[in-house]
């Protein structure tokens, strides 16, 4: 009889592996920047050879492209209903506060790069964009989700790069009660309930 043991261990410590790289990517492109950042550094972080990081990944580039693959979130925001929309949106901004690998926000780091800045742009625009103006039936749909990817990315910037008080401090349930209430606003998509945590620590902190 075969073992496979042996070769389920190298799978198992080949995927540990290229995830500790990612992480590692992740971490040091959205601390650093994308022309900031080579193979070695992330080796180094990771704790691996750089060889091991140009086997798994060949190129600086295709690491970056997947370190920064949004397409997690694309589809958990795609498939929410109109009415849970905003507040799923904002949930993934307020989780990527306290992760320093969030994806979108390395993007963000490195948006000087012109091959980021167009890879960006597609992806706010077929992840988010498009699917936000298909549900607002409001004149000039576009327009709107394109201000509603604003306010996402601008509370994003200030909390998770530049850390800018009061927003970067603030109880994320006041960031949501007012984000959402921004989101009716400008969408006019009335979403669920309001939370009645959000609304008693939001008339506290007035």
């Amino acid at each position: 009889m075969t073992d496979n043991r042996g070769g389920a261990a190298r799978r198992r410590d080949a995927g540990a592996t290229r995830t500790r790289l990612l992480e590692a990517a992740r971490e040091l492109f959205l601390g650093h920047g994308y022309s900031a950042i080579g193979l070695r550094e992330v080796a180094a972080r990771a704790g691996v050879d750089v060889t091991l990081v140009r086997r798994y990944f060949g190129s600086k580039q295709r690491l970056f492209t997947e370190a920064t693959d949004v397409s997690e979130n694309t589809e958990e925001i795609r498939n929410a209903a109109d009415d849970a929309v905003g507040e799923r949106l904002i949930a993934r901004v307020l989780a990527a506060r306290r992760d320093v690998d969030a994806p979108l926000f390395a993007l963000l780091r490195s948006s000087g790069d012109p091959s980021v800045v167009a890879r960006l742009n597609a992806q706010l625009d077929a992840g988010l964009t498009r699917n936000l103006a298909k549900r607002i039936t409001a004149d000039h749909a576009r327009i709107r989700a394109d201000m509603v990817t604003a306010l996402l990315l601008g509370i994003g910037v200030q909390r998770v790069l530049l850390g800018k008080k009061p927003l970067a401090s603030a109880h994320d349930d006041d960031v949501r009660a007012v984000f959402v209430e921004a989101f009716e606003a400008i969408t006019q998509l009335p979403q669920g309930a309001p939370r009645g945590s959000s609304q008693s620590s939001l008339r506290a902190s007035r």
